[in-house]
């Protein structure tokens, strides 16, 4: 999985994104929108698109989108 189109994913998936606005550094719970809503359309894209289970706590200890990618590709090689 390409962290880039990973990020393109996220940014299509969260409401108010500006598809291009973030970065691998970008600490996705700090946007204006992120909520109980986000959380949970994030872990419905990352089950859609990459067919793995992400949990609302996972995406509570991660931090920056680069770090949530990190997490699923380890969930991937399992």
């Amino acid at each position: 999985m390409e962290l880039e189109t990973f990020i393109k994913n996220f940014e299509e998936a969260v409401e108010d994104v500006e598809v291009g606005s973030l970065s691998g550094d970008s600490v996705y719970r700090s946007l204006e929108h992120w909520d109980s809503l986000a959380v949970l359309t994030v872990i419905a894209m990352v089950d859609a698109e990459y067919d793995l289970r992400l949990k609302a706590r996972e995406l509570k200890q991660m931090q920056t989108l680069s770090e949530l990618h990190a997490l699923l590709e380890s969930k991937q090689s399992i």
